[in-house]
């Protein structure tokens, strides 16, 4: 044999060696974040109790979620807040996991995506109240917490101000941390959603470094997951020093039921993008037939398709097999 083939074939083995040892994904950045993982992906499931479980039960013992999504609204009277976080508690005991972390998105609009966004009030006081009784309910909660405060800051269904969204992420974190409470803020972007806006201008919404501990990207329809936008906004979060977090991840106009194609259109594709794209160290996939939930919550997601896992053996067996891999961190 000659020896250049012999160079060949020992760079082969070693290039495979390597992809073995990596489980097959890109080493992780680390960052030093609020509730990072040291060289793995935080693995979370949601968006409602029910289909948390759903989903959880349907990938088995060995791959239970860690980060458990719910959703609040500073629209809310204190009192409705309160009982908010009583749930809350209530579901995770119940689950009986101490290492389950809430991942909570809290909004500042009055509306279903009618564009009322109340960040300039909440900056100037006038929800004092509600950030009060938010506080009231993590502390009740008592868990380590995701806040994803004002998530998808920059799309139109908001209509927040870059002036307004920032004094009220400043208003609402300065408050959480005065009562030292145990919670990681996540800035997250509404990515391909948003249009997506050009990143200068989705850095004028940024509270700056002192007051973010995650950046984060919400991913739904298939041309999202390749956009090069995508790769600009991870790769900015890395000269940030912050991880990245894919707050919410659904297969949006593909669905499951029609198993590989659904795969090969959406989940690989979206699977490959977190193993190749080292800043990426959480995500939440939301586990949901979205024409039931548009009809019952009054959004227009009717036509977003049956996104839960369990209805399609093929499309389930390939996502277990993917969490399977080292790079995933799964509750204990």
């Amino acid at each position: 044999m000659k020896k250049r083939t012999i160079c060949i074939l020992v760079s082969i083995l070693c290039i495979g060696l390597v992809a073995c040892a990596n489980d097959g994904y890109v080493e992780r950045k680390n960052f030093g974040a609020l509730y990072e993982p040291l060289d793995r992906v935080l693995h979370g499931g949601g968006q409602d109790p029910a289909g948390f479980l759903e989903y959880a039960d349907a990938l088995g013992e060995d791959r239970y979620p860690v980060l458990w999504m719910t959703y609040i609204g500073l629209e809310h009277p204190p009192e409705h807040i309160l009982d908010w976080g009583k749930g809350v508690k209530r579901d995770l005991d119940a689950i009986g996991r101490d290492d389950l972390m809430p991942q909570i998105g809290l909004s500042m609009t009055g509306g279903n995506d009618d564009g009322s966004g109340l960040d300039a009030l909440v900056a100037r006081g006038d929800y004092d109240a509600q950030i009060e009784a938010f506080c009231e309910a993590l502390a009740f909660i008592g868990r380590d917490s995701f806040v994803r405060i004002g998530y998808e800051f920059e799309g139109s269904w908001n209509n927040y101000s870059e002036a307004g969204f920032v004094g009220s992420w400043k208003r609402i974190t300065t408050a959480m941390r005065e009562r030292d409470l145990p919670v990681a803020t996540v800035w997250c972007s509404g990515g391909g959603s948003a249009g997506p806006r050009p990143i200068e201008e989705v850095m004028a919404f940024y509270p700056g470094d002192e007051w973010v501990d995650w950046w984060g990207v919400d991913v739904f329809s298939p041309g999202e997951i390749g956009m090069d936008w995508i790769t600009d906004f991870c790769e900015l979060s890395g000269e940030h020093g912050k991880p990245v977090m894919l707050g919410e991840v659904t297969p949006r106009h593909v669905g499951v039921l029609d198993g590989q194609k659904d795969w090969d259109e959406w989940f690989g594709p979206f699977f490959e993008r977190i193993r190749s794209q080292p800043e990426i160290k959480a995500f939440c996939y939301i586990n949901w037939e979205w024409d039931y939930w548009s009809r019952k919550l009054g959004f227009q997601w009717h036509d977003w398709g049956d996104a839960r896992l369990q209805m399609n053996e093929t499309v389930l067996e390939a996502y277990r097999m993917e969490l399977d891999r080292s790079l995933y961190e799964h509750s204990e």
